[in-house]
């Protein structure tokens, strides 16, 4: 195999690492959803689990969701391994592979002249910049791949670990779920006769009641009617004198003079970040 075929499979290799990468990002970000499915349904569970009538199966309900949420969390765990905390090793800027290639240039440039006013035995051989270039992109292509693969490795093993357990705190979910169903234990339930009576409202009511029965003479509703109509007159009263007041108003005030419109000006620039998904923060090493 020759030299050519040997960089291309390394970079190839880094490609591939980096593609692993990224399928583990995307696992975990599905199993964080999942995870958050299941933690709504046992909270669901738990707000809507009614006491009164079975307390032994409540009771059995609650133990379940309280061991597939203890569960969830260690899945939740695991399943935050494998999504942040890895550091992973990739390829420097390309203008940083172009200075070094700048740089042996120069060197070789350098050298000619050191080797120019030096004797024979102390001239010292120049060096070959396309080839020491791609040997050091060989070289961290290879270092690269094998730090980002054992990187995957390990998170692959947590997301295994975070799915294992997803997959356990399903099973107490499952069971309560069902007994939850089977035995109607649920207190929303349009099947149960649950009336909510509020003990002030239907005292309020009563009282009302009472007062309505015992005010019904004819002389107390006749004083009634009698000052609403007083009340109702002075109402109409002011409701013209407040017309009259405004047409005055209106007709001796002068039209105001017209503004000469603004001339529109144009809308601003918008500016805007570019996003750059990197990954984490690189550093030159």
């Amino acid at each position: 195999m020759s030299s050519v075929d040997l960089d291309s499979t390394y970079e190839k290799m880094y490609t591939y690492e980096e593609a692993t990468k990224e399928s583990i990002g995307i696992k975990t970000q599905l199993l964080f959803t999942a995870i958050f499915i299941l933690v709504s349904t046992t909270v669901y569970l738990a707000r809507f689990l009614d006491f009164s009538i079975k307390p032994e199966i409540a009771y059995m309900i609650t133990l379940l969701v309280l061991t597939a949420i203890t569960i969830a969390a260690i899945s939740t765990y695991f399943n935050c391994k494998a999504f942040s905390g890895s550091e992973f090793n990739r390829m420097p800027y390309a203008v940083k592979v172009q200075e070094y290639y700048d740089e042996q240039i120069k060197y070789n440039a350098e050298l000619e002249a050191y080797n120019s006013s030096v004797g024979p035995d102390e001239k010292i051989e120049f060096i070959d910049p396309k080839k020491e270039t791609e040997a050091f992109i060989s070289k961290t292509y290879i270092n690269c791949a094998t730090h980002n693969a054992l990187i995957n490795e390990k998170r692959s093993r947590w997301v295994f670990k975070a799915f294992a357990a997803f997959l356990l705190a399903c099973i107490p979910l499952a069971i309560a779920s069902l007994l939850f169903v089977v035995f109607d234990m649920d207190t929303s339930s349009p099947r149960k006769n649950l009336a909510i009576k509020d003990s002030y409202v239907g005292g309020e009511i009563a009282s009302l009641k009472n007062q309505l029965a015992g005010s019904s003479n004819s002389e107390a509703m006749a004083e009634l009617e009698k000052r609403t109509t007083i009340l109702e007159s002075i109402i109409l009263e002011k409701r013209k004198d407040l017309m009259s007041d405004s047409k005055k108003s209106t007709s001796s005030e002068q039209q105001p003079k017209p503004q000469a419109p603004v001339k529109p000006s144009p809308p601003p620039s918008r500016m805007t970040l570019d996003d750059v998904s990197g990954g984490t923060n690189r550093s030159q090493k």
